[in-house]
């Protein structure tokens, strides 16, 4: 049998020769990687932090666009311009728009200033200007010197759409206001407070300067023209970095909506990002001198004796991962370690795929058998009692009866047979064939019998198993009228944190004896109980802890009033859907 090493004697014997090895070459090799993954990194790291600043500030563009839109949505402006069409009372207008446009924009700091004017009467403004931002009427001054005539030679073009325009080193967005028709009957202005909607771009490594442009615009006056289009490589729009050469790099982003297109340009500080790499070379040249030998050593030998070993086993667990239960590897038999680790993962996947197979054969044949129990099951004495009632009813009194009892019987009895093998069905249809049980049992026991429920009806469109119910509610009728003659049940449903809560209460009194054969059909695999209802208490709480897992099932005990509470527990999703 071949004598397998230990690893840490060969970790000593590659160390212990590793200084003597020529490996300046492959050193150079490694600083030329190094240096170009470290590049690389720079770059990803300045891409993703100019990537996280443009999302914030295109969120901020896109809050502004949805502010403006308030003014069409909400009716305050039309309402208010309807009223002054009959009244002509322009004072109420005023005060009423004025009121609206503070009320939404004024401490929104994305805004410096709003103006609105009707179409009917363009030279009538009505203005509000931001407190957040120490605005001043300077704003309404600079807008109505440089701004109005080109916002309203504009604002005919729009339609539905929205303008972005630099006036005087303002930027305005431009939008109508329409009416139910899409008829313009007003435009509303906003001076957009660029400063706050780009913060942060300075916060990009290596900042220099920015812009942005909209539809070819430049917003921040830095660009006569985007500096970007047309001019750099199809990289650009892959990369978003891009070096033009020794002393200008870039960063570039596009953002394009159904109609307006934004492009945000970051100059970036090549000193910096020079010094950055420097100062790593520098680094870098200091350690090769002291420790190369070491390194390159080090590097081989786990490379070869311990990274690729567990290489190998890394794909074996990503095989088990994909469900490949059985999979077998092979990681040499050179160490001792790895040699032992890789039989003792083969002898795991093999058992893991017995275990599997074994397991999930018993729970099927188990599911496949406890369904098959309950759904066979009714109980002789309810069949015989209510084939004795429909007897009666039928000598005594008239068919209406006679009929809605036979209905109600063949609605069990259908929900029994399960012709199309579901499952699980609406919560609905569940309930329905409780009414029908309920029915026939309100007919067999008349007055004595009374009943209540409290249904949260937003949960029947929730899936349940087949036939969970009915025998809960048989058992608690066939226990509240055992004790007292005159039973009373209240079914009760409702959601909590993410589970569905059916509850059966009865008047009867549960008993010590009675709690302790309960607790052993439920808990217990053993148990002398022959009975139907047992039975059936017994096949729903095992149905439901297969389907659902061993939270979910079947409680039986007494509240506050000595009642017994009958609770199923069923799992939900978020959507309350199963």
């Amino acid at each position: 049998m071949k004598k397998r090493r230990q690893l840490k004697w060969s970790m000593i014997t590659i160390l212990a020769v590793g200084w003597f090895m020529p490996l300046v070459i492959l050193s150079v090799i490694i600083f030329c990687i190094v240096e170009n993954q470290i590049n690389r990194q720079l770059e990803k790291t300045i891409v993703a932090s100019a990537d996280r600043v443009v999302e914030i500030c295109q969120m901020r563009i896109n809050d502004v666009i949805v502010a403006s839109k308030l003014s069409s949505y909400l009716p305050v402006v039309r309402s208010s311009y309807n009223s002054y069409l009959e009244s002509r009372d322009e004072g109420k207008l005023k005060q009423e728009v004025e009121i609206f446009m503070s009320q939404q924009y004024r401490y929104n700091s994305c805004i410096n200033m709003t103006a609105l004017y009707f179409t009917s009467q363009p030279e009538k403004m009505y203005y509000c200007y931001s407190n957040n931002n120490m605005v001043t009427y300077a704003a309404v001054k600079a807008y109505e010197q440089n701004a109005i005539e080109s916002v309203q030679a504009k604002a005919p073009e729009l339609d539905t759409d929205i303008a972005f325009m630099n006036i005087g080193g303002r930027v305005y967005l431009v939008r109508n206001i329409m009416d139910s028709k899409f008829h313009a009957y007003a435009v509303i202005v906003m001076e957009l407070n660029m400063e706050k909607i780009l913060e942060g771009l300075d916060g990009i490594w290596a900042y220099k300067a920015g812009d942005v442009f909209v539809d070819g615009i430049s917003m921040l006056n830095l660009y006569d023209s985007d500096p970007c289009a047309g001019d750099f490589p199809q990289r650009i729009m892959e990369h978003s970095y891009y070096e033009r050469n020794v002393s200008e790099a870039y960063v570039y982003k596009k953002v394009e909506n159904s109609r307006h297109c934004f492009s945000y340009i970051v100059l970036l500080d090549s000193s910096a990002i020079i010094n950055e790499m420097a100062t790593i070379k520098y680094v870098f040249y200091l350690l090769l001198v002291f420790m190369i030998p070491l390194i390159m050593v080090i590097f081989w030998f786990f490379h070869k004796r311990v990274n690729m070993p567990i290489k190998v086993l890394r794909q074996a667990y990503k095989e088990i991962e994909k469900e490949n239960y059985g999979y077998q590897t092979d990681v040499g038999d050179r160490d001792e370690e790895f040699y032992d680790l890789g039989n003792a993962f083969n002898s795991m996947s093999s058992t893991l795929k017995y275990q599997f197979e074994k397991n999930y054969l018993e729970e099927l044949a188990l599911r496949d058998a406890s369904i098959m129990a309950l759904q066979s099951q009714i109980n002789p004495h309810f069949l015989n009692n209510t084939l004795e009632i429909i007897n009666w009813e039928s000598r005594l009194t008239g068919n209406y009866k006679v009929s809605n009892m036979i209905g109600a019987l063949s609605t069990m009895l259908e929900a029994t047979m399960n012709r199309k093998k579901e499952q699980l069905i609406p919560l609905a249809e569940e309930l329905s064939y409780v009414e029908s049980y309920l029915y026939i049992i309100a007919q067999r026991y008349g007055d004595n019998f009374q009943v209540e429920k409290k249904i949260d009806e937003s949960l029947l469109h929730i899936k349940v198993p087949r036939l969970i119910i009915q025998p809960i509610i048989e058992n608690a009728v066939e226990h509240g009228m055992d004790i007292r003659k005159k039973g009373k049940v209240k079914i009760t449903i409702r959601q909590e944190e993410g589970m569905l809560f059916i509850e059966v209460t009865d008047n009867g009194v549960l008993t010590k004896e009675t709690k302790k054969r309960i607790d052993s059909l439920l808990y217990t695999e053993s148990t002398t109980e022959t009975t139907s209802l047992s039975l059936g208490i017994r096949n729903v709480n095992k149905r439901l802890k297969i389907i659902y897992g061993p939270e979910c099932g079947l409680t039986i005990k007494s509240n506050n009033e000595m009642h017994t509470v009958s609770t199923i527990m069923i799992k939900i999703d978020n959507t309350g859907e199963q």
